[in-house]
């Protein structure tokens, strides 16, 4: 696991989990965080 990152995505809904994606195919060193666990109801997107 890195311990520097390029980019970091708060919230890994549908929108931050489809930026994390990209960032991440073209070699950027992405960190995605999300307050609640995965899976959950509380996402806006």
């Amino acid at each position: 696991m890195a311990r520097s990152y390029d980019v970091i995505v708060l919230g890994a809904g549908g929108v931050g989990s489809a930026a994390a994606y990209h960032l991440a195919r073209r070699g950027v060193r992405v960190l995605s965080l999300d307050r609640f666990a995965p899976g959950h109801d509380r996402g806006s997107s």
